[in-house]
Formats: C-alpha cells, structure tokens, sequence
C-alpha cells in the first residue's frame, strides 16, 4: 500500500499558527515533530497501516486531527480504543484517556476546554514515545483501528449543532457586553461638566472643615461642608448653598 503524497495529505494541508511559542504539533513544533512529520508522511493513503506501529499512529494522528480541524463531532471512539488496547494508555483510568474519551463518543461536546488541547498533546508526545522505545512494532499489521468503534451517544450532527448554538450565544453575550459598553462611554463623554466638578469638590470636603465663600459685597460667608456634604452623592449635577 503506497503512501500518501505529503502534497495530498489533509494533515500536511493544516494552516499552523506561526507566533506559536507552545509545543504544539498542529503549528509545527511539537515535542517530536521531526519525528511526527517523518511518520505523518508514511502513512498509508486509505486503509490500516503497514506496520502494527503505523495503524498505532494513525489512530493518534485521527483523533489528534478531528480535535483540531473539526472539533471532536466524529465518532473517532475506535482510535482511542485502540491506543488502549495496543497499551498507549494504560488503563481506562488513564488521566488523559478518561478526559479525551467521552469526547469522541458524544458524551461530552468540545467547547474550546483548554484540557482537552493540553490532553491532546500529552495523548501525541506520548503515542511517539511508546512507538520510539518499540522498535518490534515494525512488523506487519492485520488491525485496523475502526474495528475498535464504539455506538455514538450523539451523532455528529447534533454535536455540530449544539456547539454552533454555544458559540452563537457567546458572540450575542460579547455583543452585547460591548454595546453596553459604548453606552457607558458615550454617557460619560456627555454628560455635564457639574458632574466632574461635583466629584471633585466632595474629595476635597473629605479634607477639610469648612470653605469660605465671598459674597459679591466682598463679606465672607462660612459655608460648613464636611458634615453637610453626607447626603451628597457622586452623581449629583450642582450643589445648592442656602442663602441666608
């Protein structure tokens, strides 16, 4: 079975983020991505793998694929069984098993968790390490990773509509959190200068006892505020001094 044309795989197609500073396979710098893009381009181009640790990474590089292209709406629920049961994972218990699991299953709908990205990895770093210390797992394969499938508890339609949904009530929540925004904005930006120097004014009565204010006939007139100013508020437009 030839490989598939490094041109023509979907996986070498991906547009990776060039500011990337994360070990991230998808962008190109993963932990062992000479070694990943080396296997990438040795995978078959339909079917199981050659070799036991070919179908091995194909099933990784399924599940690691629908995570970042389609967001996990697959039933890719073969491929982590069969990293389970060729002992990629452990156990069932497996800390990233059980987090990536109910994803391809449909139990769980892939909501932008960072986890699921970070277990994602972990889930890669560690199929190239298992296969790197395996070298006895170049021998031919009859297994193919899809016999491993389980039943969908959500097919991927459901799954494409509820993440659209999530992701539409989040923009209308941002939409709406930035409307309210400019509003304050534009309050603030007409609203009357008496606000400003109200504001000002009970900082400085915090400070003092009393202001004197001149009368027009050049008579001072003691105007008590560090008590009297209690009821005033921060929004209040002016400031009305009784006139005795």
């Amino acid at each position: 079975m030839k490989p598939l044309p490094p041109s023509s795989n979907a996986q070498k197609q991906r547009k990776p983020n060039p500011n990337s500073r994360q070990k991230v396979y998808w962008d190109l710098n993963g932990l062992y991505q000479e070694e990943y893009d080396k296997r990438l381009d040795a995978l078959p181009e339909y079917g199981k793998g050659v070799t036991k640790a070919c179908e091995i990474f194909r099933a990784a590089t399924k599940l690691y694929y629908d995570f970042y292209n389609n967001g996990m709406v697959n039933n890719t629920s073969g491929a982590i069984n069969f990293l389970l049961y060729a002992g990629v994972f452990t156990s069932p218990q497996d800390q990233d098993f059980a987090l990536i699991h109910p994803y391809t299953i449909g139990s769980r709908v892939y909501l932008n968790e960072n986890d699921l990205r970070f277990a994602m990895e972990r889930m890669l770093d560690h199929t190239i390490a298992f296969l790197l210390a395996k070298p006895e797992l170049a021998l031919p394969n009859d297994m193919d990773y899809l016999e491993f499938t389980q039943k969908t508890e959500m097919n991927n339609l459901d799954r494409c509509t509820m993440r659209n949904m999530h992701f539409l009530q989040m923009k209308e929540k941002e939409a709406a959190a930035a409307a309210v925004e400019e509003e304050e904005v534009a309050d603030e930006a007409v609203a009357p200068e008496e606000v400003n120097l109200m504001r000002t004014h009970v900082s400085k009565a915090q400070d003092c006892t009393c202001t004197l204010k001149k009368k027009k006939k050049g008579k001072k007139k003691r105007v008590p505020n560090a008590k009297n100013l209690a009821n005033i508020m921060n929004g209040i437009c002016s400031i009305a001094i009784t006139k005795k």
